[in-house]
């Protein structure tokens, strides 16, 4: 029997489809990124638990199933009585997702800070609902079909009510040489409303204006008052200040939100102090001085000035030096024998601030 074309066209596509066919199996589960982190950690701030954890690798090709697209983030609520929920299925199974880092947001975050954060904001109104709360939290990664890997190690957390509102009114209220005097307000109410604020304590920071990431406190220990000197910035640095105060939490000190940050560039415009007293002596027709040095740590160096009488005025005085010297000793052997000159002697720093000039002296200058 000869086929017709049409019909030989539906035998091939009907051989192709049986030959396709196979043994149906069971489902092949989804494969999993095997980038995860097992450093989870979370601290309460204020009213937020702040969950902090390292910078995974992101992979680059949105294909490769190891790239990172987002993070999520889970949370589950239990009671502090309760058996903690530490299986990894029964936790995905009652855990709720709170939010995510985006791929964004991610690369954001190791660029800025270094590592990853996220914060969750709790109510803590309710002291009764608080008393026998505790929050379980986990992070997992996800890839662009979303795939997930495996859950983060879980961390736990009983939030603590009565935390004090950050302080306010930060400012600088006195500058010196190498010195600046910050202070700032007590809060009056906690983060729940109730007065006075459980303030025992203060932290205070200092970051780089163009960076995001902020170290440990400027502070080795709380602090007691409302006001700190610092004294190991850098002039013409942008920085930021922000002030926490610390409140008595059921585990340890807990601090609050981070206070209203003050943008300050120490500018140095505090002179050295002067270099005296200036002591001379005289030989082979050179007049030698000598001084000691300035305390200062931005001293640049020293001007050595001369002069016929003691009355010259300022701006007659010779200036011998024509760049700032550093040593503390100088030697003049532009002098004619048996003639009186008479000296004195400022310090510069590199700021170009100029101290007060040192005592007038004087010697003869001797063969």
């Amino acid at each position: 029997m000869k086929l017709k074309q049409r019909d030989v066209g539906s035998l091939i596509c009907a051989v192709l489809i049986l030959s396709a066919c196979g043994k149906v199996g069971a489902p092949v589960p989804p494969e999993r990124i095997t980038t995860r982190t097992s450093d989870l950690s979370a601290i309460q701030r204020g009213g937020k638990i702040v969950l902090s954890w390292p910078a995974p690798p992101l992979g680059v090709q949105e294909s490769s199933r190891s790239y990172i697209a987002r993070a999520d983030v889970y949370r589950l609520d239990e009671q502090r009585d309760q058996e903690p929920v530490l299986d990894p299925d029964d936790y995905e199974e009652l855990a709720q997702v709170i939010g995510y880092l985006d791929r964004a947001t991610i690369e954001a975050q190791i660029k800025q800070l270094g590592h990853l954060e996220f914060n969750d904001a709790v109510n803590l109104g309710d002291a009764k609902a608080l008393a026998n709360r505790r929050l379980r939290y986990a992070v997992r990664y996800l890839n662009k079909r979303d795939q997930a890997s495996t859950f983060s190690n879980t961390v736990a957390l009983e939030p603590s009510p009565g935390i004090a509102l950050p302080p306010g009114g930060l400012k600088i209220t006195d500058q010196k040489q190498d010195q600046v005097t910050l202070s700032w307000s007590v809060p009056e109410t906690n983060v729940d409303g109730s007065q006075p604020a459980t303030v025992v304590g203060y932290n205070i920071y200092r970051r780089n204006a163009k960076k995001n990431a902020t170290g440990g406190p400027l502070n080795s220990e709380p602090l007691a008052d409302t006001t700190f000197v610092d004294s190991k910035f850098q002039y013409q640095m942008d920085y930021v200040y922000f002030v926490r105060a610390l409140s008595q939490g059921a585990n340890g000190l807990i601090e609050s939100a981070d206070g209203a940050p003050l943008a300050f560039t120490p500018v140095d415009t505090f002179p050295p102090s002067t270099p005296d007293p200036v002591t001379l002596a005289s030989s082979n027709g050179t007049i030698s001085l000598f001084w000691p040095s300035s305390p200062e740590r931005d001293v640049a160096g020293y001007n050595v000035y001369r002069a016929s009488t003691a009355s010259t005025p300022d701006k007659d005085w010779m200036k011998l030096t024509a760049q700032p010297i550093t040593t503390v000793t100088y030697r003049d052997d532009r002098v004619t024998i048996d003639q009186v000159y008479y000296y004195k002697v400022s310090a510069v720093d590199r700021f170009n601030n100029e101290s007060k000039s040192s005592r007038v002296v004087s010697e003869t200058a001797h063969p």
